[in-house]
């Protein structure tokens, strides 16, 4: 984890931790079945596991399968956030947030991808 700073590791953190949220938050008024439903879901899990990495709590190592499950996750969801990002201004509180959230999305990747090295 050498690769990045204990700030740039804390402010991922943050971002995540949002992000996780805001999905299960939404998670629960979303129709049961739905393809939005496990989207939300699949954030949650892969926020989770990028969250233990970050933490350095991964000891019991999660399995092959749930890190492809989460990098896949992430990996949508950080397109998704690139593609929204330029319709916000530069300077407002939404174009900083998901400024934040592609860069946490970005960390979070490199740690999974790092893991399923190992």
């Amino acid at each position: 984890m050498d690769e990045f700073t204990p700030e740039e590791l804390m402010e991922a953190r943050r971002a995540l931790i949002s992000l996780r949220n805001k999905n299960d938050k939404a998670s629960g008024k979303l129709k049961e079945g739905s393809w939005q439903l496990k989207m939300t879901t699949d954030i949650v899990k892969a926020s989770d596991t990028a969250l233990r990495l970050i933490d350095g709590t991964n000891e019991t190592k999660t399995d092959k399968n749930s890190l492809d499950e989460s990098r896949v996750a992430l990996l949508d969801a950080l397109r998704r956030a690139k593609e929204i990002v330029g319709k916000f201004a530069v300077g407002t509180s939404q174009r900083t947030l998901q400024e934040r959230r592609i860069r946490a999305l970005e960390i979070a990747i490199s740690l999974i991808e790092k893991e399923q090295r190992l």
